[in-house]
């Protein structure tokens, strides 16, 4: 039962930093119907940026967090102004590709900026971990859990009762039928871009806690994209439960069959994600829309 109980914590807790990284990607895409390949490298930034204040500046993580945050925030509005606007109104095809443009160049500005870092962070939570029960968890896996749980509250509640959430929606179901009632169009995704950064910035920061920091996080935020298709692409709470099943299946395989079948917990979450696919092809909380010629 410890066993049981110690895998199922921890999946639950890695899974909401998956979570938490796909939260930014549904948030854009709810927002702005883009689908952001590029959102794995803001992730590994947004560390390294929190990196280099806190140990390289020698700031508190106090202060390092949340000007981290605000500079992410200002990145999102500078990629959507000088590479995402142009494209509005361009073929869906022309938005993935430059999504994908955006991947080697922020990958570009990280080798360039810390070439050799692989590093973990200083403690800045208290270290003491917490029992429940009989299992002891480190606190950073009980803050990701929180962290994920308030943003999806706080997420839900803007979308559903804000002019602004609702703006948002409005411009991702069409952009031109939102402008001639008023919206914003070219605003409204620049402030979705923002939002979007600025939560893949605190998903980098809580993942370099858990884990380390190095560039090798930019796979696990590309891995994390599996909780998207699995909870669904527009879904807010669909991406935290889908990154709690990643995060539990990824332990479970490990826990059981890591010692029969080594690298498993790297292949399993794929196999249940082709499943799911293969039943609800629009993710568990995805919105199945049918097409009329």
């Amino acid at each position: 039962m410890t066993v049981l109980a110690t895998l199922s914590i921890t999946g639950i807790t890695v899974g909401a930093v998956y979570g938490l990284i796909a939260l930014g990607f549904v948030l854009l895409y709810k927002s702005t119907g883009v689908f952001n390949v590029a959102h794995g490298q803001l992730v590994v930034l947004g560390a390294f940026i929190c990196y280099a204040l806190a140990v390289q500046a020698g700031l508190s993580f106090l202060l390092a967090i949340p000007l981290t945050l605000l500079l992410s925030f200002f990145l999102g509005f500078v990629i959507e102004r000088l590479f995402m606007r142009p494209m509005i109104g361009q073929p869906l095809l022309g938005i993935i590709m430059m999504t994908i443009g955006l991947v080697s160049l922020l990958r570009g500005i990280i080798l360039a900026g810390w070439p050799t870092v692989q590093d973990i962070y200083p403690a800045y939570l208290p270290e003491q971990p917490l029992l429940i029960g009989r299992v002891i968890v480190p606190q950073i896996n009980i803050w990701a859990f929180v962290i994920a749980s308030v943003l999806l509250i706080a997420f839900a509640i803007f979308f559903r009762f804000t002019k602004i959430g609702m703006a948002m929606r409005a411009t991702a179901e069409n952009e031109q039928v939102a402008q001639t009632v008023g919206v914003n169009v070219e605003w409204i995704f620049g402030l979705s871009w923002a939002i979007s950064s600025a939560v893949a910035a605190l998903a980098g920061i809580l993942l370099a806690t858990l884990l380390f920091l190095s560039i090798n996080l930019e796979a696990i935020g590309l891995f994390s994209l599996s909780a998207v298709v699995v909870g669904g692409l527009e879904s807010l709470p669909g991406a935290v439960i889908g990154g709690v099943i990643i995060g539990l299946v990824e332990q479970f395989s490990e826990g059981y069959l890591g010692d029969l079948v080594p690298g498993i917990k790297m292949v399993a979450p794929y196999v249940v994600l082709l499943l799911i696919l293969i039943i609800r092809p629009y993710g568990l909380f995805g919105y199945k829309r049918i097409e009329r010629i």
